[in-house]
Protein backbone atom coordinates (compact mmCIF):
# COMPACT_ATOMS: atom_id res chain seq x y z
CA UNK A 1 0.00 0.00 0.00
CA UNK A 2 1.31 3.58 -0.89
CA UNK A 3 2.10 5.70 1.82
CA UNK A 4 0.95 8.97 1.85
CA UNK A 5 1.94 12.69 3.42
CA UNK A 6 0.27 16.05 2.82
CA UNK A 7 1.58 19.37 3.10
CA UNK A 8 -0.63 22.00 3.49
CA UNK A 9 0.07 25.39 4.76
CA UNK A 10 -2.86 25.41 7.88
CA UNK A 11 -5.33 22.76 8.99
CA UNK A 12 -8.61 23.84 6.59
CA UNK A 13 -7.91 20.63 4.56
CA UNK A 14 -7.06 18.34 7.70
CA UNK A 15 -11.05 17.00 7.33
CA UNK A 16 -11.61 17.70 3.28
CA UNK A 17 -8.93 15.45 2.28
CA UNK A 18 -9.80 12.59 3.64
CA UNK A 19 -13.62 12.80 2.12
CA UNK A 20 -12.09 13.33 -1.21
CA UNK A 21 -10.21 10.31 -0.75
CA UNK A 22 -6.96 11.84 0.02
CA UNK A 23 -5.55 9.52 2.89
CA UNK A 24 -2.31 9.99 5.01
CA UNK A 25 -0.52 11.90 7.03
CA UNK A 26 -1.37 15.48 7.25
CA UNK A 27 1.46 17.86 7.77
CA UNK A 28 0.47 21.79 8.42
CA UNK A 29 2.91 24.50 7.89
CA UNK A 30 0.96 27.45 9.96
CA UNK A 31 3.95 30.27 9.06
CA UNK A 32 2.36 32.96 7.81
CA UNK A 33 5.23 33.37 5.70
CA UNK A 34 3.80 36.41 3.93
CA UNK A 35 3.28 38.80 7.10
CA UNK A 36 6.16 40.15 8.68
CA UNK A 37 9.62 39.59 8.54
CA UNK A 38 11.75 36.78 7.21
CA UNK A 39 15.30 35.58 6.94
CA UNK A 40 17.35 32.97 4.72
CA UNK A 41 19.69 31.79 7.92
CA UNK A 42 19.88 28.44 9.06
CA UNK A 43 16.96 26.82 10.32
CA UNK A 44 16.93 27.18 13.91
CA UNK A 45 17.49 31.00 14.27
CA UNK A 46 14.63 31.13 11.37
CA UNK A 47 12.43 29.72 13.53
CA UNK A 48 13.36 32.29 16.60
CA UNK A 49 12.83 35.21 14.31
CA UNK A 50 9.06 34.10 13.23
CA UNK A 51 8.02 32.85 16.73
CA UNK A 52 8.58 36.25 17.62
CA UNK A 53 6.55 38.17 14.69
CA UNK A 54 4.02 35.48 15.33
CA UNK A 55 3.47 36.37 18.40
CA UNK A 56 3.57 39.67 18.05
CA UNK A 57 0.59 39.14 14.98
CA UNK A 58 -1.41 36.68 16.48
CA UNK A 59 -1.11 37.78 19.90
CA UNK A 60 -0.12 34.22 21.20
CA UNK A 61 2.96 33.48 23.51
CA UNK A 62 5.96 33.15 21.84
CA UNK A 63 7.49 29.92 23.20
CA UNK A 64 3.99 28.32 22.32
CA UNK A 65 4.44 29.50 18.56
CA UNK A 66 8.65 28.46 18.64
CA UNK A 67 7.28 24.91 19.79
CA UNK A 68 4.66 25.27 17.19
CA UNK A 69 6.69 25.97 14.16
CA UNK A 70 9.51 23.70 15.90
CA UNK A 71 7.45 20.65 15.57
CA UNK A 72 6.14 21.51 11.93
CA UNK A 73 9.28 22.02 10.22
CA UNK A 74 11.02 19.32 12.01
CA UNK A 75 8.40 16.96 10.45
CA UNK A 76 9.68 17.57 7.27
CA UNK A 77 13.04 15.84 7.99
CA UNK A 78 10.76 12.88 7.92
CA UNK A 79 9.10 12.84 4.90
CA UNK A 80 11.76 10.23 3.67
CA UNK A 81 9.02 7.51 4.70
CA UNK A 82 7.08 8.09 2.57
CA UNK A 83 6.18 6.93 -1.10
CA UNK A 84 4.44 9.96 -1.93
CA UNK A 85 4.72 13.15 -0.68
CA UNK A 86 1.81 15.59 -1.74
CA UNK A 87 1.95 19.66 -1.75
CA UNK A 88 -1.52 21.36 -1.13
CA UNK A 89 -0.81 25.01 -2.44
CA UNK A 90 -2.78 27.56 -4.41
CA UNK A 91 -2.40 30.67 -6.32
CA UNK A 92 -2.40 33.24 -3.70
CA UNK A 93 0.19 34.73 -2.13
CA UNK A 94 -0.44 33.31 1.17
CA UNK A 95 0.37 29.54 0.03
CA UNK A 96 2.92 30.55 -2.61
CA UNK A 97 5.27 32.26 0.41
CA UNK A 98 4.73 29.32 2.02
CA UNK A 99 5.21 27.53 -0.83
CA UNK A 100 8.77 28.47 -1.81
CA UNK A 101 10.28 28.41 2.00
CA UNK A 102 8.72 24.30 2.44
CA UNK A 103 10.53 24.01 -1.64
CA UNK A 104 13.43 25.44 0.27
CA UNK A 105 14.11 23.28 2.87
CA UNK A 106 13.58 19.83 0.52
CA UNK A 107 15.55 21.10 -2.50
CA UNK A 108 19.08 19.55 -2.03
CA UNK A 109 17.38 16.01 -0.30
CA UNK A 110 18.70 13.53 -2.32
CA UNK A 111 15.86 10.61 -0.63
CA UNK A 112 12.66 12.57 -2.18
CA UNK A 113 13.62 12.42 -5.76
CA UNK A 114 10.40 11.82 -7.68
CA UNK A 115 8.74 11.61 -4.33
CA UNK A 116 7.15 15.09 -4.75
CA UNK A 117 4.32 16.19 -6.29
CA UNK A 118 2.60 19.39 -6.55
CA UNK A 119 -1.47 19.09 -6.54
CA UNK A 120 -3.02 21.32 -9.39
CA UNK A 121 -4.84 24.66 -8.21
CA UNK A 122 -6.99 26.44 -10.88
CA UNK A 123 -6.31 29.47 -10.17
CA UNK A 124 -9.22 31.09 -8.60
CA UNK A 125 -10.73 28.61 -5.86
CA UNK A 126 -9.13 27.56 -2.46
CA UNK A 127 -9.00 24.34 -2.06
CA UNK A 128 -11.45 24.16 0.82
CA UNK A 129 -14.42 26.03 -1.89
CA UNK A 130 -13.78 22.91 -4.37
CA UNK A 131 -16.36 20.03 -3.92
CA UNK A 132 -14.77 16.88 -2.78
CA UNK A 133 -15.52 14.86 -5.96
CA UNK A 134 -13.21 16.97 -8.01
CA UNK A 135 -10.38 17.11 -4.93
CA UNK A 136 -11.07 13.33 -5.78
CA UNK A 137 -9.87 13.78 -9.72
CA UNK A 138 -7.13 16.05 -9.41
CA UNK A 139 -3.52 14.46 -10.65
CA UNK A 140 -0.60 15.74 -8.87
CA UNK A 141 2.10 16.95 -11.13
CA UNK A 142 5.39 15.81 -10.40
CA UNK A 143 8.03 18.44 -8.54
CA UNK A 144 11.24 17.95 -10.28
CA UNK A 145 15.06 19.53 -10.17
CA UNK A 146 13.44 22.05 -11.71
CA UNK A 147 10.70 23.10 -9.59
CA UNK A 148 12.48 23.06 -6.29
CA UNK A 149 15.19 25.18 -7.62
CA UNK A 150 12.83 27.83 -8.92
CA UNK A 151 11.61 27.62 -5.29
CA UNK A 152 15.02 27.84 -3.26
CA UNK A 153 15.66 30.59 -5.93
CA UNK A 154 12.97 32.07 -5.10
CA UNK A 155 13.36 32.04 -1.56
CA UNK A 156 16.46 33.66 -1.39
CA UNK A 157 15.18 36.13 -3.05
CA UNK A 158 12.27 36.66 -1.38
CA UNK A 159 13.93 36.89 2.31
CA UNK A 160 16.87 39.09 0.62
CA UNK A 161 16.97 42.90 1.89
CA UNK A 162 17.20 44.09 -1.30
CA UNK A 163 14.07 43.05 -3.56
CA UNK A 164 15.79 43.16 -6.84
CA UNK A 165 16.15 40.06 -7.03
CA UNK A 166 12.83 38.84 -6.62
CA UNK A 167 11.67 41.55 -9.04
CA UNK A 168 13.58 39.78 -11.83
CA UNK A 169 12.51 36.88 -10.82
CA UNK A 170 8.51 37.95 -11.60
CA UNK A 171 9.83 38.97 -15.11
CA UNK A 172 10.69 35.59 -16.26
CA UNK A 173 9.04 32.13 -17.18
CA UNK A 174 8.85 29.87 -14.21
CA UNK A 175 8.32 26.19 -13.47
CA UNK A 176 6.19 27.01 -10.84
CA UNK A 177 2.72 28.20 -12.34
CA UNK A 178 1.54 30.84 -9.88
CA UNK A 179 4.70 31.83 -8.09
CA UNK A 180 5.21 35.24 -10.23
CA UNK A 181 1.42 36.71 -10.52
CA UNK A 182 2.29 36.28 -6.30
CA UNK A 183 5.26 37.36 -5.81
CA UNK A 184 4.37 40.53 -7.69
CA UNK A 185 1.50 41.27 -5.32
CA UNK A 186 4.23 40.88 -2.59
CA UNK A 187 6.27 43.52 -4.20
CA UNK A 188 3.35 45.66 -4.39
CA UNK A 189 2.86 45.83 -0.80
CA UNK A 190 6.33 47.95 -0.39
CA UNK A 191 5.74 51.82 -0.49
CA UNK A 192 4.38 53.04 -3.86
CA UNK A 193 6.65 55.76 -5.20
CA UNK A 194 3.60 57.99 -6.08
CA UNK A 195 2.02 58.23 -2.17
CA UNK A 196 3.68 56.25 -0.17
CA UNK A 197 1.11 53.65 0.50
CA UNK A 198 1.48 49.62 0.31
CA UNK A 199 -1.55 48.14 -1.98
CA UNK A 200 -2.85 46.66 0.75
CA UNK A 201 -2.62 49.64 3.11
CA UNK A 202 -4.43 51.82 0.06
CA UNK A 203 -7.12 48.98 -0.18
CA UNK A 204 -8.00 49.08 3.08
CA UNK A 205 -8.08 53.43 3.35
CA UNK A 206 -10.44 52.61 0.27
CA UNK A 207 -12.55 50.15 1.51
CA UNK A 208 -13.22 52.93 5.05
CA UNK A 209 -13.78 55.58 2.13
CA UNK A 210 -16.25 53.42 1.07
CA UNK A 211 -18.03 53.09 4.54
CA UNK A 212 -16.18 49.77 6.08
CA UNK A 213 -16.61 51.08 9.53
CA UNK A 214 -14.43 48.45 11.41
CA UNK A 215 -12.28 45.33 10.56
CA UNK A 216 -15.06 42.66 9.73
CA UNK A 217 -16.58 44.87 7.04
CA UNK A 218 -12.84 46.09 5.60
CA UNK A 219 -12.31 42.50 5.27
CA UNK A 220 -14.86 41.53 3.11
CA UNK A 221 -14.11 44.41 1.28
CA UNK A 222 -10.85 43.21 0.28
CA UNK A 223 -11.14 39.87 -0.42
CA UNK A 224 -13.27 40.89 -2.94
CA UNK A 225 -11.27 43.36 -4.16
CA UNK A 226 -8.26 41.50 -4.33
CA UNK A 227 -7.84 37.53 -5.36
CA UNK A 228 -3.96 36.92 -4.74
CA UNK A 229 -3.59 38.15 -1.50
CA UNK A 230 -6.69 36.94 0.60
CA UNK A 231 -5.75 39.15 3.82
CA UNK A 232 -7.42 37.98 7.41
CA UNK A 233 -8.71 39.53 10.24
CA UNK A 234 -5.66 39.92 11.80
CA UNK A 235 -4.15 41.52 9.07
CA UNK A 236 -6.50 43.78 8.40
CA UNK A 237 -6.44 44.91 12.29
CA UNK A 238 -2.39 45.09 11.97
CA UNK A 239 -2.26 47.28 8.67
CA UNK A 240 -5.08 49.55 10.48
CA UNK A 241 -3.32 49.78 13.49
CA UNK A 242 -0.05 50.92 11.51
CA UNK A 243 -2.06 53.34 9.58
CA UNK A 244 -3.56 54.90 13.27
CA UNK A 245 -0.80 55.62 14.71
CA UNK A 246 1.42 59.01 15.59
CA UNK A 247 0.76 62.24 14.76
CA UNK A 248 0.05 62.07 10.90
CA UNK A 249 -2.41 59.08 11.01
CA UNK A 250 -4.47 58.76 8.02
CA UNK A 251 -7.26 56.72 10.05
CA UNK A 252 -9.08 56.83 13.24
CA UNK A 253 -8.34 54.92 15.75
CA UNK A 254 -11.64 53.53 17.26
CA UNK A 255 -14.52 52.54 15.46
CA UNK A 256 -16.20 53.55 13.92
CA UNK A 257 -13.61 53.28 11.33
CA UNK A 258 -13.26 57.31 9.26
CA UNK A 259 -10.24 58.47 7.13
CA UNK A 260 -8.23 61.69 8.85
CA UNK A 261 -8.31 64.89 7.07
CA UNK A 262 -4.60 64.18 6.19
CA UNK A 263 -5.91 60.23 4.81
CA UNK A 264 -8.37 61.69 2.93
CA UNK A 265 -5.97 63.70 1.26
CA UNK A 266 -3.04 61.01 0.68
CA UNK A 267 -5.86 58.87 -1.11
CA UNK A 268 -6.67 61.65 -3.04
CA UNK A 269 -3.45 62.46 -4.34
CA UNK A 270 -3.23 65.70 -2.67
CA UNK A 271 -0.55 64.40 0.26
CA UNK A 272 2.44 61.96 0.84
CA UNK A 273 2.39 59.25 3.56
CA UNK A 274 5.75 59.13 5.09
CA UNK A 275 5.88 55.06 5.93
CA UNK A 276 7.18 53.95 9.33
CA UNK A 277 9.77 51.59 9.40
CA UNK A 278 8.79 47.67 9.30
CA UNK A 279 9.78 44.63 7.27
CA UNK A 280 8.43 43.80 4.51
CA UNK A 281 9.82 39.68 3.89
CA UNK A 282 13.39 40.54 3.78
CA UNK A 283 13.33 43.91 3.21
CA UNK A 284 13.63 46.79 5.61
CA UNK A 285 10.78 49.65 4.79
CA UNK A 286 12.18 52.78 5.93
CA UNK A 287 14.39 54.77 6.87
CA UNK A 288 15.78 56.46 3.89
CA UNK A 289 16.65 55.18 1.30
CA UNK A 290 13.39 53.29 1.10
CA UNK A 291 12.45 50.72 -1.91
CA UNK A 292 9.66 51.86 -3.53
CA UNK A 293 7.44 50.50 -6.10
CA UNK A 294 7.14 52.22 -9.00
CA UNK A 295 3.81 51.49 -11.02
CA UNK A 296 4.73 52.80 -14.06
CA UNK A 297 8.29 50.83 -14.47
CA UNK A 298 6.03 47.93 -12.74
CA UNK A 299 8.97 47.38 -10.69
CA UNK A 300 11.27 48.34 -7.70
CA UNK A 301 13.81 50.36 -6.64
CA UNK A 302 15.46 52.45 -4.06
CA UNK A 303 15.38 56.30 -3.59
CA UNK A 304 15.20 58.72 -0.42
CA UNK A 305 12.48 59.98 0.60
CA UNK A 306 11.33 63.20 -1.70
Amino acid sequence: MTSTAHIRCGDDLRDLLPRAGHDGAYLPIADPVCVGAVSDDELMAYLGLRARVIALHAGVDGQEARLRLGREYMALNALAQFDRVLLWFEHDLWDQACLIRVLSLLADRAPLAGKLFLMPADGRRPFAHVPAEELAALQPAPLGPLQLAAGAEAWAAFASPDPTALDRLTRRASPLPHLATAMRRHLQDLPWRADGLALTERRLLHAVADGAADDAAALHAMLAADPVFHVTDLIVREVAQRLATGPHRLMSRTTPWTLTERGAAVLAGQAKHRPAPRFQAGVMVGPEPVWWWDPRAAGVHAAALP
